[in-house]
């Protein structure tokens, strides 16, 4: 699925005591089906804004979100057909590994049989390479196996744009090479446009089709990566 971000922007208003701050400023990017894209800065210059604005999350305060030739910038987040995996990976503490894979699918309407479910389950689970984990709690796993499982919620839905923001952040750096090689093989074989956010360049450079240079809101540069 192409996203096309048109002349996009968010403000966030000021109060008596500070001033409105424009976290994105007029952006236009097309990130062609099927690719992952890095975007890339410090902290703060939109990069996340932007990837929310994506999810629907946060309201653009002018500029368009198009998903194909569908423009959805005001449809709401469960409508869009994204899959979203945040820095602290959100699990349920709870439920098993199984289900918080299958927790996305319960709520789809009308309702998936609950054989559907378990196929698709044990599909996602076998493809981020957690399938023997699947009864154990996500105290129980490591920070890498616990992001694999988010990556699986995400996927389980089989969305039209995967939305990854800082995945790797939390984990120590044995793991971040790791998981990240397993986030680029993720997408090769399943073909899913992915917006991948981060502000390491050797991660960025590692993993992406191509980088998009963010700072203070505005796009800096575009270009491959060096293979």
């Amino acid at each position: 699925m192409e996203v096309k971000l048109e002349n996009l922007s968010k403000v966030f208003p000021g109060t008596k005591n500070r001033p409105s701050t424009t976290a994105v400023g007029n952006m236009n990017l097309v990130i062609p089906d099927g690719q992952l894209v890095g975007l890339l800065g410090p902290s703060g210059c939109g990069k996340s804004t932007t990837l929310y604005m994506i999810a629907g999350l946060h309201k653009p305060t002018d500029g368009k979100i198009f998903f194909g030739e569908e423009e959805v910038t005001n449809v709401p987040p469960e409508k869009r057909g994204i899959g979203l995996v945040f820095q602290n990976y959100a699990l349920y503490p709870h439920l098993t590994v199984r289900q918080n894979i299958m927790f996305p699918l319960e709520n789809i309407r009308p309702k998936m049989p609950k054989e559907k479910m378990a196929e698709i389950v044990n599909e996602m689970a076998k493809l981020v390479d957690i399938d023997r984990y699947l009864d154990r709690k996500p105290k129980e796993l490591s920070g890498g196996q616990q992001q694999r499982v988010a990556i699986a919620r995400a996927l389980a839905k089989k969305p039209q744009v995967l939305l990854l923001d800082e995945p790797l952040s939390n984990l120590d750096a044995r793991l971040r090479l790791q998981t990240r090689e397993e986030i680029k093989r993720i997408q090769r074989e399943t073909g899913i446009t992915t917006i991948f956010v981060t502000h390491d360049q050797e991660e960025a450079m590692s993993i992406s089709d191509f980088i998009v240079v963010m700072k203070m809101g505005v796009i800096q540069q575009i270009g491959n990566r060096i293979l």
